[in-house]
């Protein structure tokens, strides 16, 4: 499945997304907040919120590495800004996640991803996986061009944002280690797989 028939696939009734179980780290999404009104103006930040059902619409804008949040957070918030901003397109959030992760890392941090490439960032990616999300294992492996990542363990894997932002944060990073290239998933009943390849 490629980005495009995630994106178009229909959403999840509202009451099973916020019936999945676990954690996941606030970093996620990070500074959502703070870049959507620098993207859309002011008034961005109240019109998104006013999507998100309570408690999560008082999630602060800015979240880091000590904020723990429900995992459907951050699925109720992307579906949020692109009902609100993208008039539903989840298609329409590649590029600002893109620019976003980018205007994030600093200028030593885009030379090191650089530096190493994709496959080993995606390898380091995979050491940090447990610290990001509470519930859930990922499988990596790596080969020249190539690399397929195995999600499992847990429903937020199955769940179709879930995936799409995957496909998202693959080409995200293919992009900023300067190799370009496509990313597709596999559907499994129990989790996902992302290909990369570049």
């Amino acid at each position: 499945m490629t980005d495009e028939t995630l994106a178009t696939m229909p959403r999840w009734d509202p009451a099973r997304t916020s019936a999945l179980p676990g954690k996941s780290r606030g970093d996620l999404l990070g500074p959502w907040g703070d870049s959507l009104v620098r993207r859309f103006g002011p008034d961005a930040l109240t019109r998104v919120r006013r999507r998100i059902p309570r408690p999560l619409d008082q999630i602060a804008p800015v979240l880091g590495p000590r904020d723990w949040l429900p995992v459907h957070a951050q699925l109720v918030v992307t579906e949020a800004i692109a009902d609100e901003l993208f008039a539903g397109d989840l298609r329409a959030l590649r590029v600002p996640i893109l620019e976003d992760t980018r205007a994030g890392l600093g200028r030593v941090q885009l030379l090191a991803v650089k530096a190493i490439g994709p496959g080993r960032a995606l390898k380091l990616a995979q050491r940090d996986f447990p610290k990001v999300h509470e519930r859930g294992t990922v499988e990596i492996e790596v080969a020249t061009g190539r690399a397929r990542l195995e999600f499992a363990g847990t429903p937020l894997f199955t769940h179709p944002t879930w995936r799409l932002l995957q496909l998202y944060a693959m080409r995200t990073l293919l992009e900023l280690a300067g190799r370009p290239g496509t990313a597709i998933g596999e559907d499994r009943p129990d989790g996902f797989v992302a290909i990369a390849t570049w």
